[in-house]
Parts: C-alpha cells; structure tokens; sequence
C-alpha cells in the first residue's frame, strides 16, 4: 500500500511529543512490511524540506498556523506523485479536513480530545478556536473511521456524537527495556516528573506537591525532565515555591538518559490535565517504576490505580504529596505497585499496534473497493 500520513510534527520537530513518537514507532514499522508511507507535516528551523526518517519520506512544508491551508493545497500535487491507496489523519490539533479533500479511504487517529482543559493551555482566542473545531468534527467527519488509544479518548469521541461502530482501539506500544540495562536493587534520592513543560502537563501541581512532601522530608529531589515552552522560566518557578536547589532541571533527555532517570526514581509524577494514555507511565512500568498519576481521562486507562500506581484528584496537590509520601516511607507497598506496573508495561507492544494499524487500514481500502 501507499499510504499518506498527516500531521503537525514529524518526530525531529523540536515540539514533538507522544504523538509523534506513536507516529514513528507505528509507521517504521508499517515500512518494514513493505508498505511505502509519506508524511506531511510542517517545517522547522534548518529542516529539509524533504528527509527519509525511519524509513518514512517526510514532506515538510509551512508553518502550525497555515498548516491547515497548506496541506490542502499540496494534497493533490503529491497524491498525483504517489497515487495513496489510503490516507491516515493524526488529528491531534486541529482538523484537517481530510474527508472534504478526497474520497480516498482515510482513518482518523485521535490520542484526546481538549474538550474545556485547552482553556488552561491557551489563550481565549486560540482555546476557543480548538473547542470550537472538536465540537465540529461529527459535522465534516460523519462517516470517518477513528483509531483511539484508550477507552477514555473512545469515550469522549462517542459523547461527542461519534458512533461506537465507528471507533476502534489501538493502544499505543512500549519499547520494552535493552537487555543491557540492569535494574537497582535500591532506588535513588528522587521523584521524577517527566514532559513536555507546557500548562496542561500540570508542573505546577507537581511543584505545589512536592513543596507540601519536602517540609517533611527534605532529603529527597524532585528531577524535571523535558523540554518545553515553560522550560527558560522555570529557574523563576522553582525559586518562587521556594524550592532553588531541591528541584534539578534536566531539561531534553536522551533515550539512555531516560531510561536512567526511570530506573532509579522512587516514582513518576504524571500530574497532566489531560492525556490520551500516558506513554511515560508505560515507560516508568519497563523500568518497575510505579506512577503518582492525576485521574484524568487516559491516566485513569494507563494506571491502575492502586494497583500499578496511584490516582490522585486532578490539581489536588495535597494528596499528590499524601501519595508520595506512601511511595516513600512504605517500601513494601511501592514495592508491590512497581512489580504489577511491570507486568502491565509488557502488555503493551509497537509490533501489535503496528499490526493492528495496519489491519484497519488493509480494511479501509478493501471496504471502500
């Protein structure tokens, strides 16, 4: 097959994320079936404006805000040049229109939906703009078929007028852990909070609860990994919750980097407002790492709460730090919660996501025929 992915980033973009790295991780890996997979996506700083990235041929054109525009002007040009059997939408920011486009099969892929959460990323002006084009996807997307990662995003697609017949999940992989990586016997001095540093990740949750754990116990760090539109004006937030010195930003990590920093937390702090699934809870899971998680839509999948981690109510700081004091002064339990989070970490695999993909879209064009 050739196949036409969309979407905003391509796994080098400097503000890729988790879904970009689904993207990758589901694509090579289609690529390696022999299938011929293109991406569309927008440009960045000293990017080629076309690069063979893990197997994938990545198109890059224009910027976020007219990426809209652009792809509906090039989509004719480049399906004239690779003649697509089916198109894959990763929509993950705003729609892109794909079924007005053309009527060549297509799946849509959705991590989550912003619902009322994207008031407290953006400004008014953008955050409306976002609410609105969700609230209009049953509208332009009628009878598209969506791929989801979890039943929560399953959920709110179906609130929003999506027939169920029309969903399928596909829950993202791992990548297991390399068989040169030993695990500790004892942990290290530190929580773990790692993300991208943007307002919905709730980094501030994060600093309130560990304010409240570190007047008790003053030994232990709190590690921020990531990098982020927050990331320069952290310095000031740190020092301003009066914790200069006991939080170390480590900013962009590497994979090797990671993987260490996982191993070796007490627990990760996942204290998002939103999230399709939580690719980072998984990954603390490979490195028997329990999760301190706010129960929200698509954490509330990932952990199981009290089980392979800990629930706690979004932006309840209080008891963020409760659950981390638990991890902390009772071995026992954290000890119990990491060996069920491993075993549910290697439940999840890229090989059976890829698989099941690419079945929906062998699905997609044979059903359209």
């Amino acid at each position: 097959m050739k196949i036409l992915v969309v979407n905003y980033r391509d796994r080098k973009h400097p503000a890729s994320g988790g879904a970009e790295k689904h993207l990758h991780c589901i694509f090579s890996r289609i690529v390696e079936k022999g299938h011929q997979v293109v991406l569309f996506t927008t440009s960045f700083p000293g990017a080629p404006s076309y690069e063979i990235v893990d197997g994938i041929e990545v198109v890059r054109s224009g910027s976020d805000l007219l990426f809209q525009l652009n792809y509906a002007k090039a989509f004719n040009s480049l399906d004239q040049k690779y003649h697509f059997d089916v198109i894959y939408e990763d929509l993950n920011k705003l729609p892109l229109f794909t079924p007005q486009l053309s009527k060549k099969p297509h799946i849509i892929q959705i991590h989550h939906l912003w619902k009322s959460s994207i008031f407290s990323e953006a400004f008014f002006p953008v955050a409306f703009g976002v609410w609105l084009f969700e609230k209009m996807i049953p509208l332009f997307y009628k009878k598209s078929h969506f791929l989801v990662v979890s039943p929560s995003t399953q959920k709110e697609l179906e609130e929003l007028g999506i027939p169920s017949s029309q969903i399928n999940l596909v829950y993202n992989g791992a990548d297991g852990l390399p068989s040169n990586v030993s695990l500790p016997s004892k942990k290290g001095d530190y929580f773990l909070w790692l993300s991208r540093l943007h307002r919905y990740k709730g980094i501030y949750t994060a600093l309130e609860a560990f304010q409240i754990f570190s007047k008790k116990y003053p030994e232990v760090k709190l590690r921020i990994a990531g990098g982020g539109p927050l990331f320069k004006k952290m310095p000031d937030i740190i020092k301003r919750y009066g914790l200069s010195g006991k939080v170390i930003l480590e900013g962009f990590v590497s994979g090797e980097k990671k993987r260490t920093l996982l191993v070796e937390a007490i627990g990760l702090l996942q204290t998002s407002y939103k999230e399709g699934w939580g690719l980072t809870v998984i990954e603390a899971g490979e490195c028997k790492t329990a999760t301190i998680a706010s129960a929200v839509p698509g954490l509330v999948d990932s952990v199981i709460d009290q089980k392979t981690g800990i629930l706690f109510p979004v932006k309840n700081a209080s008891l963020c730090a409760k659950a981390m004091e638990l991890f902390y002064t009772d071995s026992v339990r954290r000890e119990s919660l990491e060996l069920e989070a491993q075993k549910h970490a290697a439940e999840f695999t890229w090989e059976k996501a890829a698989e099941e993909t690419l079945k929906m879209l062998e699905w997609r064009v044979a059903s359209s025929k």
